[in-house]
């Protein structure tokens, strides 16, 4: 195959990622860097300047870091274990119990949060359980918002921990039990290594949509903002005539470096287990 027919045939994927990612991307930079006024177009820093010295912007920016640090560790803490249950299942209670983790996420993203919603408010079952060891709603709190990002995002943590086990080799495992590994000692030094990239995927696809995203604290707690929900809010709650909102596109320009960052440092540290080779026993 010729290097013209691969260009040719990559053409979709090109013209796909032009219009949705560079694109989009791009005009996120106009609208922070640029006005547009009757009198034209003018080069300013000045929102980017309103942005990273604002303090309500600032507290929403490091409260969405927070929420997604946590919501990060605590899919992580219950993740791994239960791919790990997972991977050690006959393949009939793996494919049975694979199909219950999957289940929700084939529900409309904004159906399920309505749903987890439904069990913190006033009347819901998690509300009427705390009660009785006297506790209070769940509902319009911070713990609400974790609840429903741990909710919604625990299967993207999950999965690449889970395919990241299954793709262990098994001869692997049994030459370190017959070195005299106990079960710690495999785990450590052979199971961990190994599913290292999983778990990288796994926070990678977890973190970057706690941080982004705004439907889960506009429904699950109305009065608390996330840099997400002040974006949503500046485009389209305060937005102008023609839905363009200078701080908006600032925040949205601070929130895509603050994403690609936090993608590199992943990366950065996918690379750098693989380069160490993986095992240590």
């Amino acid at each position: 195959m010729t290097k013209v027919t691969k260009v040719l045939k990559n053409i979709p994927l090109y013209i796909w990622i032009l219009m949705f990612t560079i694109v989009p991307l791009l005009m996120i930079l106009v609208y922070a860097v640029f006005e547009f006024r009757p009198d034209g177009v003018h080069f300013t820093l000045e929102h980017l300047k309103n942005v990273i010295t604002n303090q309500d912007y600032l507290r929403a920016l490091k409260d969405s870091l927070l929420y997604a640090l946590v919501s990060t560790v605590i899919c992580l803490l219950i993740g791994y274990p239960l791919a790990y249950i997972l991977s050690r299942l006959s393949d009939k209670m793996r494919g049975f119990l694979s199909m219950l983790l999957l289940l929700p996420m084939w529900m409309n993203f904004i159906i399920r949060t309505y749903a987890m919603l439904s069990l913190i408010d006033e009347e819901g079952i998690v509300t009427k359980l705390s009660a009785l060891f006297g506790g209070t709603m769940l509902k319009g709190t911070k713990a609400a918002i974790i609840i429903g990002m741990v909710y919604n995002f625990l299967p993207f943590l999950v999965l690449p921990i889970y395919t990241s086990m299954m793709k262990i080799d098994k001869s692997l495992i049994e030459a370190a039990q017959d070195l005299g590994g106990n079960s710690y000692h495999v785990f450590k030094g052979v199971v961990l290594p190994l599913t290292v990239p999983g778990i990288v995927s796994g926070i990678t696809m977890v973190f970057v949509p706690c941080v982004t995203t705004f439907v889960i604290p506009q429904l699950m707690a109305n009065n608390v903002w996330t840099i997400g929900k002040l974006i949503e809010y500046k485009f389209v709650s305060n937005a102008s005539a023609d839905g363009v909102d200078p701080d908006g596109g600032a925040l949205s320009f601070i929130l895509m470096i603050i994403v690609f960052i936090s993608m590199s440092i992943f990366n950065l540290i996918d690379k750098d287990d693989e380069s160490a080779g993986g095992m240590t026993l």
